[in-house]
């Protein structure tokens, strides 16, 4: 699979196929069913070689959604949901308002 993934271009499509044959002639269950979940995201993993791009960002923010629902144990409407996620998204930068270090009120 690395061999795959050093290719510079779509022509990888062969060798993924012969790997993939490869894998489900093999005695693992494990391995099949991963061979099975890879030839059907086919067209998906060969666009890679032509848009380098990936979701895996996509991945990490769905992880801290996640993450954040668990830690809430439910929240009593959406809004409150909805800043929760801008506050844990949003990067925002509160370091303006710690180094004042005096309450404005």
């Amino acid at each position: 699979m690395r061999a795959i993934y050093s290719c510079e271009t779509r022509e990888a499509a062969a060798g993924l196929d012969r790997a993939l044959s490869w894998i489900m002639h093999s005695n693992v269950p494990e391995m099949k069913r991963a061979a099975r979940s890879i030839r059907a995201e086919r067209e998906g993993v060969l666009n890679w070689f032509s848009t380098r791009a990936t979701n895996g960002f996509l991945e990490g923010m769905n992880s801290v959604i996640q993450s954040l629902k668990r830690a809430s144990r439910g929240f009593r409407n959406v809004g409150y949901f909805t800043t929760m996620l801008f506050l844990r998204l949003g990067r925002l930068d509160f370091s303006a308002q710690l180094a004042s270090g005096c309450a404005t009120h």
